[in-house]
């Protein structure tokens, strides 16, 4: 038994353990936090449910992407249902959840009567599922026009689309909708740390305005790195750029309800 353990322990010593070689990438993480910004009205509006987006290199490598993002003309939510000539308590009904679709937040029930386009999904789904009426509710959006719910969606996809279609993103990832938080994990790092720039690519529209921003950040092996955006952001932070741009206002009426 002791030979046979020393010649064991002696396999096991020859065997060569893989190992990390200088200069492989290591993994990081950065998490980033939509701080609460502060419209006209003084509410706070959390930058929830917001995709970011990790590019690799810094903010002179991601020059290309900037330009797009300072170039891009954008079209406001407000503007693109009112050319779907939706009703203004639609359009307002997604303004109280700092909404792009319906698909954001769950339509309550009370919700219903008062915005005509759920009525009428409300009323079709009544008729289709008459044995089962809690559908009518649950199903709601299904038995909505796909351009109200996601019209804007795809023009917005698409404009993403164009703006990184030379410059692709390694991660993306949603902030949550109670913290405003979102996390890249298993970010590749070399050395020390290395560069990579995080942006919404994405305009966020808020109070008339839509802002776009490209920061640059360090990321290190081990220890999470973090980002906090508020808006607007402060124009001496010298790692982002941020783009900001008045949009057209469109008059959707006001909701009057019944």
């Amino acid at each position: 038994m002791t030979r046979f353990l020393a010649t064991f322990i002696g396999l096991l010593a020859s065997v060569h353990l893989p190992t990390m070689a200088q200069g492989d990438p290591a993994f990081g993480s950065v998490v980033v936090k939509g701080r609460n910004v502060k419209g006209v009205d003084k509410a706070k509006i959390p930058l929830s449910r917001k995709r970011f987006y990790l590019f690799s290199g810094g903010l002179a490598e991601n020059k290309d992407l900037i330009d797009g993002l300072t170039t891009a003309e954008t079209i406001s939510r407000d503007c693109f249902y009112a050319g779907l000539k939706a009703s203004p308590c639609f359009i307002e009904w997604l303004k109280q959840g700092n909404c792009e679709s319906p698909f954001c937040r769950a339509v309550k029930r009370e919700e219903i009567a008062g915005v005509p386009e759920f009525q009428a999904a409300y009323t079709k789904g009544q008729a289709a599922y008459a044995k089962r009426p809690d559908l009518a509710v649950g199903w709601l959006l299904n038995n909505m026009p796909s351009e109200i719910t996601s019209g804007y969606y795809r023009q917005q996809r698409a404009l993403v689309e164009r703006l990184i279609a030379t410059r692709r993103p390694i991660q993306s990832i949603l902030s949550t909708a109670a913290g405003a938080e979102a996390v890249f994990a298993g970010v590749p790092v070399t050395g020390k740390s290395t560069k990579y720039v995080i942006s919404n690519v994405l305009p966020v529209e808020i109070d008339n305005k839509v802002y776009t921003w490209a920061c640059e950040i360090e990321v290190r092996m081990g220890k999470p790195s973090s980002l906090i955006l508020a808006l607007p952001l402060d124009p001496k932070r010298k790692n982002c750029v941020l783009v900001e741009k008045d949009v057209k206002v469109c008059s959707v009426g006001a909701c009057e309800r019944k």
